[in-house]
């Protein structure tokens, strides 16, 4: 008599999936800060990749100003470029309030397409990034003159 019962046996294993299920509910999703993080690095990548372009007048726009368009399919086709590979969560939306941010070789920023000579695009007003995950959301602010970036 030194064996368990069958009754025994399906107690402990009802007792065992309570518990588990009990834990994986107490484990936190970080789905949300860590998607956030990223694209935060990929803006910060960016304007780090603008400081040092050429400011010869003689060169085209493009070759001196690096654009970003906040969309998923940007962050996958950029990631096609980069060793690092990150996967970004399908659930998360992005919805910025400029789709479109231009670095140029000062770090200024600009809201969509930049005109060196006229500056008319120089961004003026703070401009949010809000990523949202399961009701929950986080912003990154791109402040303007300077270019200074922030989640908040």
């Amino acid at each position: 008599m030194k064996s368990f019962t069958l009754i025994e046996l399906i107690f402990v294993i009802v007792i065992v999936g309570i518990i588990s299920i009990g834990a994986i509910n107490a484990i936190p999703d970080n789905t949300l800060e860590n998607n956030t993080n990223y694209i935060y690095s990929k803006i910060l990548e960016k304007k780090a990749n603008s400081l040092g372009l050429i400011a010869n007048m003689d060169n085209g726009e493009e070759n001196r100003t690096v654009c970003i368009t906040f969309t998923k399919e940007w962050i996958k086709n950029d990631e096609n470029f980069s060793k690092v590979k990150f996967n970004l969560s399908n659930r998360i939306k992005i919805i910025a309030q400029n789709p479109t941010i231009c670095f140029d070789y000062l770090n200024r920023p600009y809201k969509g397409k930049i005109n060196l000579l006229t500056f008319n695009n120089l961004l003026y007003n703070t401009s949010e990034i809000n990523i949202s995950y399961n009701n929950k959301q986080k912003s990154i602010v791109i402040y303007p003159t300077t270019g200074d970036i922030e989640i908040k």
